[in-house]
């Protein structure tokens, strides 16, 4: 995989777009910031990072093996790949909470940002967003924040890190299949977070309820089982896992 670093940027998930755009007989690429200025997560929010203590890339994956109806499946193979890598490093408790954030010790430590470009309905290219925590320990007012350090309570060297993730997630995106969907299903449900646990949840205006995860739809839905028994499928904008 080609990789490209940078000081500082906007966005790398944009700068990802943008090299695509102008080149789409690229290759695979992986554009690293030590900064980012404008980094983004998942529903709007904004993801910080301290420069130089943590781990924040995009990688360009052109003509994944997936169609359109089956981007989830492009979701689950990074958050596993990602999981399973960071298992290397002897984390606590490492989970991927629905959709595709990363947990150790029940806190996050990674998000991930998918952006897929389609044209005449076919997935021509991903985007795929990656903020990592490493080495750093301060997030304050941010108390569900952790990294790696905070979970084990060592430091790594991020180039090692970066290294052993993008060797698998490269990996992993060259066999990609729809083919491959029950199997990606179900290592993705084997690491799912709070999986048939108790749970609170929030609705998008605010109101709470109690439930349990039961499963994940192909499609990335959420199955929640609520204190009334009944089974509901809930979409990524429709509910936020509460812990």
């Amino acid at each position: 995989m080609h990789l490209i670093k940078v000081n500082a940027i906007n966005s790398t998930n944009s700068f990802g777009r943008e090299m695509f755009r102008t080149n789409p007989g690229m290759r695979a690429t992986c554009i690293v910031a030590e900064k980012q200025l404008q980094g983004r997560g998942q529903r709007g929010t904004v993801w910080e990072s301290k420069p130089g203590q943590n781990l924040t890339f995009s990688i360009v994956y052109p003509k994944p093996q997936i169609s359109p109806g089956q981007q989830f499946l492009l979701s689950a193979t990074v958050a596993t790949s990602l999981v399973n890598s960071l298992s290397f490093f002897e984390l606590p408790k490492l989970a991927v909470k629905w959709p595709n954030d990363i947990m150790s010790a029940n806190s996050k430590i990674a998000g991930i940002l998918i952006e897929n470009v389609i044209t005449e309905g076919k997935v021509v290219a991903s985007v795929i967003g990656i903020g990592l925590n490493v080495n750093q320990t301060d997030f304050t007012g941010l108390p569900l924040a952790g990294s790696m350090s905070t979970a084990s309570g060592k430091e790594f060297d991020t180039q090692k890190v970066l290294d052993l993730l993008l060797k698998d997630l490269e990996k992993n995106l060259d066999e990609l299949s729809e083919k491959n969907s029950e199997e990606i299903l179900k290592e993705y449900k084997k690491h799912l977070f709070r999986k048939q646990v108790p749970s609170t949840f929030q609705l998008p205006e605010g109101a709470y309820f109690s439930g349990m995860i039961v499963d994940v739809l192909p499609g990335g839905k959420l199955l929640v089982k609520t204190e009334d028994d009944l089974l509901k499928e809930y979409d990524l904008k429709e509910i936020k896992l509460c812990y």
